[in-house]
């Protein structure tokens, strides 16, 4: 059975050959006879092709189709096909010999341009690839959006950041500047605050709170719902000390987007024992966990109410809540509870059972990309599969969040 790469090469051809049919005609006497004559190396790319040499066959069908701008499309469709192969270089090769031909011009000649930059790009030639993209931006007003789109990808693979931002912002639609915040249709603002955020934490590790703080607030005003600058913003605080500062900035993350306020459950109670006030944070985790219960909540709050308030009110509250929401994360806090009480046949069961539970909860992933489906157990501000920036959260559920 032919595979897909085939199939596809076989359209081409066929395509090709429509083509050869219609433009490659010459008239048989002065009457203009339409009967098309279709040239020997495409006849030759039909045999390289039946005979199961299909690169041979694409390039015999280049060759034998004049370049003009009826058959550009179909040359930049092989070239594309090449590049989606991992055939880069004859990719290339197409779209270089496209640019040698003087008979192309104006949006043609930068449409040809765009596929050799993606060449380039495919191929780690990321500064030829810069360059042609930089000329298509003061060249072509109709390609430009889509080189700063490429341009953006570069600056953002090779982590250059400031790059990165001065593009971006080239893509803001200019009355964006009006409503600091909002989001374009393909998230710009969400990018330029992820990429101020990596600029402040290469600041922040350098210990240069003054830059990082900076570069978090700017992130905030590209859009006021990053949570990542926010948590990063409330670590930076809590690190200078500035602990009533790190709660006020840590307490945001439960408006900004409520799924990440388990990533912020640990520093806020850090914050909140360095000024003796763990029963101010008890209180403000009961109130979060009735508008949002959550797993990672309730183990919180089990954990101070255990400390605090002890003859067994911890257990009884956890079996309260499961009974409202049943999570295997809970159901393990109450075997860790259960099991030192236990006789020792029923500690040797429970203890199996914990272990089960423990390799369960280890094996599921945590976090999973909103875009793509992508799931991990670490949190990807840059989702590794598409690339989307702020798109991966804790998972919600009773075998999550």
């Amino acid at each position: 059975m032919p595979d897909l790469s085939q199939v596809l090469l076989l359209a081409v051809a066929i395509a090709i050959g429509w083509s050869l049919g219609r433009w490659n005609r010459q008239p048989r006497d002065s009457g203009g006879s339409d009967d098309a004559q279709p040239s020997t190396q495409y006849y030759q790319g039909l045999n390289f092709l039946l005979h199961e040499q299909p690169d041979v066959a694409i390039d015999s069908f280049v060759n034998s189709l004049e370049v003009n701008r009826d058959t550009l499309e179909t040359h930049l469709a092989v070239g594309t096909l090449l590049r989606r192969k991992g055939e880069v270089d004859r990719a290339i090769r197409i779209h270089q010999n496209l640019l040698a031909r003087p008979n192309l011009g104006g949006d043609q000649l930068h449409q040809v341009h765009m596929e050799l930059a993606r060449d380039y790009i495919s191929a780690g030639l990321l500064d030829r690839a810069e360059r042609m993209l930089k000329d298509l931006v003061q060249q072509s007003p109709g390609w430009r959006s889509t080189a700063l789109r490429h341009l953006l990808e570069i600056y953002q693979d090779e982590k250059e950041w400031d790059s990165a931002i001065d593009v971006g912002k080239q893509l803001v639609p200019k009355k964006g500047w009006l409503r600091p915040g909002a989001v374009s249709d393909d998230d710009i603002f969400r990018c330029l605050a992820h990429f101020c955020c990596e600029k402040a934490d290469i600041a922040y590790a350098t210990n240069d709170f003054h830059s990082a703080r900076r570069d978090l607030k700017q992130a905030l005003s590209y859009d006021r719902n990053c949570v990542r600058a926010t948590i990063t913003l409330g670590q930076l605080e809590l690190d200078s000390g500035n602990t009533q500062a790190a709660i006020k900035t840590f307490k945001r993350v439960f408006n900004q987007n409520r799924l990440y306020l388990s990533e912020v459950l640990e520093p806020l109670h850090i914050a909140y024992r360095k000024r003796g006030e763990e029963m101010e944070y008890l209180s403000y985790l009961r109130a979060c966990y009735e508008e949002y219960p959550s797993s990672s909540i309730l183990l919180k709050l089990v954990e101070l109410i255990d400390k605090h308030q002890p003859d067994e009110q911890a257990e009884v509250y956890l079996a309260e809540q499961l009974k409202r929401r049943p999570t295997l994360r809970g159901l393990l806090q109450v075997i860790n509870f259960q099991a030192p009480k236990a006789s020792d046949s029923a500690r040797e069961n429970l203890t199996v059972l914990q272990r089960m539970l423990t390799e369960l909860l280890e094996a599921k992933p945590t976090y999973q990309c909103d875009h793509c489906g992508f799931a991990g157990h670490q949190l990807h501000w840059l989702c590794p599969t598409c690339k989307h920036w702020g798109r991966t959260a804790p998972i919600r559920g009773a075998e999550g969040d």
